[in-house]
């Protein structure tokens, strides 16, 4: 594919009425620069520059001028948002393969569903773009969940890594999101509350320290 032209000023004696095009450099990704631009977008999620679905303008120069900083690569806005749409999308394969999923296993070497041949054929026939995930899952899931999960997937539940792959052992979704609720209530909402889970059991001792207190 050919690299994008730009338009340039002409220079030097050139009459004003030619246009100079200068060429942009296509971006090219690996998976270093990929996992850098995920830690960069986390951080900007987790400091509240992405109040909904997409980046505040805030956000975004934030993220052009850490991945220049850290990566040595000046890609610029357009060609950092591609990269971010494109992950999304992945993302989105992904958790409609395990959405209201139950029954699934996990495998911990290859981070990816431990399921029946049967279960993936009946997959295959609904997007054959499941197959992907078959033999490897995505990569840098845990920060992509992070980004995406809320975005794209209403519902997604986190498949419990590192859960034993065996068919004797193999761990329900629904039962395994239910019990994350009962003991993580609202995590996701810390940033929303301007509070951490730890300012908050701060805030649960101390109330039972004084329940405590009244009774004596």
């Amino acid at each position: 594919m050919a690299s994008k032209l730009a338009p340039k000023r002409a220079a030097g004696g050139i009459d004003g009425n030619v246009i100079v095009y200068e060429s942009i450099p296509k971006a090219r990704w690996d998976d270093i620069k990929t996992e850098s631009l995920l830690k960069i977008c986390v951080e900007e999620v987790q400091v509240g520059n992405r109040p909904h679905t997409h980046f505040t303008k805030e956000g975004w120069k934030n993220i052009v001028v850490k991945f220049s900083s850290r990566t040595g690569v000046s890609y610029n806005y357009k060609q950092l948002k591609n990269k971010w749409d494109l992950m999304k999308k992945e993302f989105s394969i992904w958790a409609k393969l395990v959405e209201h999923q139950t029954g699934l296993g996990w495998d911990p070497v290859r981070r990816t569903v431990l399921a029946s041949d049967d279960w993936w054929e009946r997959k295959r026939q609904e997007n054959p773009k499941y197959l992907k995930w078959r033999n490897e899952g995505p990569k840098f899931l845990d920060m992509m969940e992070i980004c995406f999960k809320d975005v794209v997937a209403i519902g997604y539940m986190a498949l419990v890594p590192y859960a034993d792959p065996s068919t004797d052992n193999e761990v329900s979704n629904h039962d395994v999101h239910n019990d994350m609720n009962e003991r993580d209530t609202d995590v996701d909402n810390f940033h929303v509350d301007d509070a951490t889970p730890e300012e908050c059991n701060d805030t649960s001792r101390a109330e039972t320290s004084t329940t405590q207190d009244k009774k004596r």
